[in-house]
């Protein structure tokens, strides 16, 4: 790929070159960005941010290794940088390589101490590997890194961080602030925070965002909603992943079973429209991608076409959680599933949490289902990357949720091996269900 000087995107300007690998990036056409970020480098060979990009397009298809390669080329020229060494170190984890990839991070933080990212990062991998005294205290760093517009600004506006201050008469406010499935995650701590701080003579409020508000209202009575709340008096904000931190939450603390429930009569409606098609078949949940605009949302999310063996299955009708995916829906039919129709939410998450407690079993890849099956006791089948959420740790056991079992990717995307162990684990319910329904014919039933 080459270009006459008149109209190169380079035109001797690393920025002009960055702006344009951006827009690339953007469009996400990746085979496109890697070429021209290979004609980019070799004009700017100092510059580490085209290099950043390039190895962002290798990360994206699943190649932690030639990621990692080109972050090493750009520390030939930036030794001492650590946001070179901390993105060496990111592919690193990628690769499940934790040992390397913690001493790189320490390293990187040494090099640039004022780089919140890597605190977070070296948080994570703590958090994954149980260190979980530092791990959340580092963690904390996330809240500087909020951007101009976010939710912790807002919260800090209304009232300062609690930092450990006396709470004689106080008001804390705990709020959610990352993503809806570590809301769905973490507020299981809140009843053990508001009671240290009642021990302490001070008063907790928890503020979840609006679909969530009706379904975790059934757990904490008197929570409110994040966006129409006027919250009045408060004295201090405290996020809600950092819960854990002031409590001194450790591993063995962690309780797999079930606290959030759904309105009785809310499931009992969900079970009935489900009854409606007449089919007597296995009704799965399933879930085959997340936000994308999640960091990680290329490794985690599962291509459509990965999914074929489960449209296999005979006696399944599988029913989409989520809603806005009505072109894989229609994809996937045209593939031979047999899938039912987006369902209609009147409450986000309430009439999501019914939903699942009305179906058999729930399939989903990393994303706020799979937390909220877990949460509510259901059987949960979990699709997730090599490398995954630092929760899942580095195997197929977890603490969190009882009802959920792990299928861990082996190779960065190669989904089939997983997607092959669900469909098998979906045809054993099929026997076993075969199986109780002939314990319960008649005597002589099949005799005619």
């Amino acid at each position: 790929m080459t270009h006459d000087q008149s109209d190169s995107p380079l035109q001797d300007d690393p920025g002009h070159a960055l702006a344009t690998a951006l827009a690339f990036r953007e469009s996400r056409d990746w085979p496109a960005l890697e070429r021209f970020c290979r004609e980019a480098v070799q004009h700017f060979p100092q510059d580490f941010e085209l290099r950043w990009q390039l190895s962002h397009c290798h990360w994206v298809r699943h190649d932690s290794v030639s990621a990692e390669a080109v972050m090493r080329e750009a520390a030939l020229h930036h030794p001492t940088d650590g946001r070179v060494t901390g993105a060496i170190a990111m592919y690193l984890n990628e690769q499940s390589r934790y040992d390397e990839a913690e001493a790189l991070y320490r390293v990187a933080l040494s090099q640039t101490p004022d780089a919140n990212w890597l605190s977070v990062d070296l948080a994570d991998l703590e958090l994954r590997r149980g260190a979980w005294r530092d791990g959340w205290v580092r963690f904390a760093q996330r809240l500087s890194e909020r951007g101009e517009n976010g939710v912790v600004n807002r919260m800090e506006a209304i009232a300062p961080r609690w930092r450990g201050q006396p709470l004689d008469g106080k008001r804390v406010v705990v709020y959610s602030e990352l993503g809806l499935g570590d809301d769905l995650q973490f507020v299981r701590f809140f009843p053990r925070f508001a009671e240290g701080v009642r021990r302490h003579r001070g008063e907790a409020l928890l503020a979840v965002r609006g679909p969530l508000h009706p379904l975790v209202e059934r757990f904490v009575p008197g929570c409110v909603a994040l966006e129409t709340q006027d919250f009045g008096a408060v004295d201090y904000t405290v996020g809600m992943m950092s819960m854990p931190m002031w409590i001194g939450l450790l591993p063995n603390e962690v309780d797999g079973r079930a606290y959030l429930d759904a309105a009785p009569e809310l499931i009992e409606a969900w079970r009935r429209v489900l009854a409606a098609d007449g089919a007597n078949a296995l009704r799965v949940g399933l879930v085959w991608a997340g936000s994308p605009t999640h960091r990680r949302d290329a490794q985690r999310s599962i291509p459509l076409d990965a999914l074929a063996p489960l449209w296999q299955l005979s006696g399944v009708v599988f029913h989409p959680v989520t809603p806005g995916r009505e072109s894989d829906i229609s994809a996937m039919r045209s593939a031979g599933a047999r899938i039912a129709g987006l369902p209609e939410f009147r409450e986000h998450f309430h009439d999501s949490a019914a939903l699942v407690s009305a179906l058999d079993v729930l399939v989903t890849v990393d994303s706020s289902p799979l937390h909220l099956g877990g949460a509510l006791g259901k059987p949960v089948l979990a699709m997730i990357d090599r490398a995954s959420h630092w929760c899942w740790g580095e195997g197929e056991t977890q603490p969190w949720y009882d009802s959920v079992q792990l299928v861990r990717q082996r190779v960065p995307g190669d989904w089939a091996p997983v997607v092959g162990r669900i469909a098998a684990a979906l045809n054993g319910r099929l026997t076993e269900r075969a199986a109780q329904a002939h314990q319960h014919e008649p005597a002589g039933a099949s005799r005619g």
